[in-house]
């Protein structure tokens, strides 16, 4: 199949439309009248990631995050950016990102993440535009819930090695919101929909502590982690939009390391590893 033809087809299912006006999705390099008969799926497009597809024959590789994010002046390696540009020229396989697009699906990052929690009657935290599903999520716990027992029940359900968690041990929660990715931006939209708890990654200093003036709970997750529970589900949608084979690839490059991790408390802060 043609690589236009595989966009064609990943656009009807996720379109660019639906991505932030911030953003850079859709396809980022390679040739669009070349051929792919198997895609691979990761979450970055850094150099290993592309060269393991070219070594599964696989003609193209679709991401989450993008290849090309800010724009950048120049191609000279060996900069990250361009020894995965390189390789994917070289070993002419397509790189194609869904990042916003994959996030604000229906079948997406937040509703991905939102299934696996268990969350009951969620919906958008922030609303769609333009036939979107919309960003980050917000619903019910199954049962009421405290600030350690549902920082193990994040951990168990979308497979991390570790979790912060920040707030007053003994309150119960019962609303939760969420946000894939790099959320702190909309942790007022989760303090003006009356949430008990936030959990997204990436959160400043000043994030924390603006959460807990607002006395809302806040647990922060690696990125990378918290996204790649949604990778099996990008990769359904493939395999369902174009009828190839889609091979899942792990991202082992970006787990992190932990040295000396444990449980331990620190004030109104929980680590839990």
């Amino acid at each position: 199949m043609k690589v236009r033809e595989i966009v064609r087809r990943i656009e009807e299912q996720l379109p660019l439309s639906w991505s932030e006006e911030w953003d850079n999705s859709g396809l980022l390099v390679g040739d669009p009248e070349s051929s792919a008969d198997k895609i691979a799926v990761a979450l970055d497009a850094t150099e290993h990631s592309i060269l393991r597809a070219i070594g599964m024959n696989c003609g193209m590789l679709v991401t989450h995050h993008p290849v090309i994010f800010r724009s950048i002046d120049r191609v000279v390696l060996p900069s990250p950016e361009a020894q995965a540009i390189s390789a994917s020229l070289k070993g002419g396989t397509a790189v194609y990102s869904s990042h916003t697009s994959w996030d604000s699906s229906p079948e997406g990052v937040n509703v991905i993440l939102s299934n696996l929690l268990g969350l009951k009657d969620f919906s958008p935290l922030l609303y769609p535009r333009g036939g979107a599903w919309g960003m980050g999520s917000i619903g019910r716990l199954r049962r009421p819930a405290t600030l350690s027992s549902l920082a193990r029940a994040v951990r168990d359900a979308w497979g991390l090695s570790y979790l912060s968690a920040y707030g007053d041990g003994s309150a119960p929660l019962n609303l939760a919101a969420l946000c894939g990715g790099a959320g702190g931006d909309f942790l007022q939209a989760a303090i003006d929909r009356g949430a008990d708890v936030y959990i997204t990654a990436d959160v400043s200093y000043h994030c924390v502590m603006q959460a807990q003036a607002a006395n809302i709970a806040l647990i922060t997750v690696n990125h990378g982690e918290m996204e790649a529970a949604s990778l099996p589900g990008l990769r359904d949608l493939l395999k369902e939009a174009t009828g190839l084979g889609v091979e899942l690839l792990e991202n082992s490059n970006w787990i992190p390391s932990l040295i000396g991790a444990g449980r331990r408390g620190q004030g109104r802060r929980a680590r839990t590893a």
